[in-house]
C-alpha cells in the first residue's frame, strides 16, 4: 500500500514559536487516517501546509507521489477536497445554489451536485436556505463542497466540531464509508481519541508540533493490553511466592499486577496463593485509550 501523503522534516515557525517540528507524516492510500492531538498541537497548521494555504518553514511535502510545490500545487489540488475549520457558505442562498458557486470556482460540472448531495444525504434539503440549516446540515454541506469533483484525497479538520451526538454519529458514518464506497483516502483531525477510534484505521498523534505516535490503530490498542490485579492478605509474602515461580509482578496501591498469563497458568498461581496466604480480590485492569493518549501527549484534555 503506497502513501498518498508523505512529509519529511516538516516545520512551521511563526515568529519565535515553532508550531510544527520535524513532522514525518505517512498517510496510506485508501484508509481513514486520524490526525490526533490536543487543541493547539499543530494539527490545523499542518493541514494548511498540506493544502498550500501556509508555506512550510522547512521540510518537504509529497502528495500522490509528487513533490508538492508552487508549480504543481493547482494540478495536485484538483484531486483534493478539504474542509478546514468552519465551512463557509452564503446563508441567503440555498444549499444547491451554494454548491453551484463552488462548482464554478473548482471548474466542476454542475451535474456533480446531485451526486454529492446524495452522499451527504441533503438531497431533500437542497432548496432550503442555508441560514435555516442546523449545524449538522451545515457541516454536511461543507463536506458536500469538499466532495465536488470526486477527489482522491479528503482533508477534514475537526468535521464534528459543534455537532450534537446525533450529528457526530452521522458525520462519523459518512467519513467511515468513504474509502470503501468511493475509493477515497481521508485524513481527519480531532482532539477526541474516542472519535478517531470509531472511524480510523491509521492514526498519528501530535503534541506540541511533534509526533508522539504514528501507526495502525490496532498498535495503539495493544498498549492497553490487560493485566491481572490481585490483592491478598499478605502481598509481600505473595510476591515472594510468585517470584519463586518465575512470575515478576509490580505493586500498585494494595494490589500486585501480574503479567500476561494463560488461563491455566493464572489459575495455578491463584490456587497456590489462595492455599498459602488467602486471596481477597482479583481484577482485570486495562488502560483506556484516553489514558494512553494523556500519557503520550502529557496533557489533561477532555476526551
Amino acid at each position: 500500500m503506497s502513501d498518498v501523503i508523505t512529509t519529511t522534516g516538516l516545520c512551521k515557525q511563526y515568529g519565535k514559536f515553532l508550531r510544527v517540528k520535524d513532522l514525518d507524516l505517512n498517510v496510506p492510500e485508501g484508509v481513514v487516517y486520524g490526525f490526533l492531538g490536543p487543541n493547539g498541537a499543530g494539527k490545523t497548521t499542518t493541514m494548511k501546509m498540506l493544502l498550500g494555504i501556509a508555506r512550510p518553514t522547512a521540510g518537504t511535502i509529497s502528495v500522490f507521489g509528487q513533490q508538492f510545490n508552487s508549480k504543481n500545487r493547482l494540478s495536485i489540488l484538483k484531486h483534493v477536497g478539504s474542509l478546514i475549520e468552519s465551512p463557509s457558505y452564503y446563508g441567503h442562498l440555498s444549499g444547491e445554489e451554494n454548491l453551484r458557486i463552488i462548482c464554478v470556482l473548482k471548474g466542476v460540472p454542475a451535474s456533480d451536485i446531485n451526486r454529492v448531495l446524495q452522499i451527504v444525504r441533503l438531497e431533500n434539503q437542497q432548496d432550503k436556505k442555508v441560514s435555516q440549516y442546523s449545524m449538522g446540515m451545515k457541516q454536511r454541506l461543507g463536506l458536500a463542497c469538499a466532495l465536488l469533483g470526486d477527489p482522491k484525497l479528503l482533508i477534514l479538520d475537526e468535521p464534528t466540531n459543534g455537532l450534537d451526538p446525533a450529528g457526530m454519529q452521522e458525520m462519523r458514518e459518512l467519513i467511515r464509508s468513504l474509502p470503501q464506497r468511493y475509493g477515497m483516502t481521508v485524513m481527519v483531525s480531532s482532539h477526541l481519541l474516542s472519535e478517531i477510534d470509531q472511524i480510523a484505521a491509521n492514526v498519528g498523534i501530535i503534541s506540541q508540533g511533534e509526533f508522539v505516535f504514528q501507526d495502525r490503530l490496532v498498535s495503539l490498542h495493544e498498549k492497553s493490553r490487560p493485566s491481572i490485579a490481585v490483592r491478598t492478605l499478605n502481598n509481600q509474602a505473595a510476591e515472594k511466592i510468585l517470584d519463586e515461580q518465575g512470575v515478576s509482578c509490580q505493586r500498585q496501591d494494595d494490589y500486585l499486577l501480574l503479567p500476561k498469563l494463560s488461563d491455566n497458568e493464572l489459575a495455578g498461581h491463584i490456587s497456590r496463593l489462595a492455599g498459602n496466604i488467602g486471596v481477597v480480590r482479583i481484577e482485570e485492569r486495562r488502560k483506556s485509550l484516553e489514558i494512553i493518549f494523556l500519557e503520550l501527549t502529557g496533557t489533561a484534555v477532555s476526551l
